[in-house]
């Protein structure tokens, strides 16, 4: 994985610009500029799930506790994965207000599964959840992170802020995508540069993490095993 200084000091060159000896504090303004379009480019390109940003949080109900925090790098919810892994049954979620609403203040209803909302809790989005819990039960769910680039020592990050920090997208993609940005910045015609920036931008999405083996009868969690004929006493 590259630093940000190496990135910037592939891209400066391929558009007639100088490499830099330092980027995060330098003044220059190839530097300054370089900067914000790479916080910018990486900002922009982690709104994508990638799988380098999926992440799985656990958290356990207290007794009469309805209301609970999120993880502070959370971006957003892996759709359908909030479970309940004392009961090994699924969350329903995320329900909408109207309904929220009526069971908190109209419909007396029974439910089997537990069910959940995201909503402002102060200044802050909590996970909400009903029924009240009535002991420790550990939830969990898989979202997406925040965080796009890492320190030399491994702390997820948000931004690039030492020349040392590490990207964990997909290089060529960045690369491509920052150079777009700066000879965009400069006035300059980019139109070769961003055609190759989707068209590389669609197949690292496409192979990013795998895909599921595509079966005639539908979709399976089963391990596919083939059937074995013996060669003799076939029947017997």
């Amino acid at each position: 994985m590259a630093t940000i200084l190496q990135i910037v000091n592939r891209i400066l060159p391929e558009i007639n610009l100088p490499t830099l000896t330092a980027l995060v504090g330098n003044t220059n303004q190839t530097a300054v500029r370089t900067l914000a379009l790479a916080n910018r480019e990486g900002r922009e390109l982690a709104t994508h799930p990638w799988r380098i940003l999926i992440k799985r949080h656990i958290f356990t109900t207290v007794s009469s506790a309805d209301a609970y925090g999120l993880p502070s790098d959370f971006r957003q919810f892996v759709d359908g994965t909030f479970w309940n892994d004392d009961n090994d049954e699924i969350a329903f979620g995320p329900v909408g207000d109207q309904r929220w609403q009526a069971d908190l203040s109209g419909l007396t209803t029974t439910y089997i599964n537990d069910r959940w909302q995201l909503r402002a809790d102060g200044n802050s989005n909590k996970i909400f959840l009903r029924p009240e819990p009535t002991s420790a039960e550990d939830l969990t769910f898989f979202y997406v992170s925040d965080g796009w680039c890492r320190t030399k020592s491994g702390t997820r990050k948000t931004e690039w802020s030492a020349d040392t920090d590490v990207l964990l997208l997909p290089e060529l993609v960045y690369e491509l995508g920052l150079k777009v940005r700066l000879l965009r910045a400069q006035r300059r015609d980019f139109t070769l540069e961003l055609a190759e920036y989707q068209r590389e931008l669609n197949k690292e999405k496409a192979r990013d993490g795998g895909m599921e083996t595509v079966r005639i009868l539908g979709p399976s969690d089963d391990a596919f095993y083939p059937g074995r004929i013996p060669d003799t006493g076939f029947g017997s």
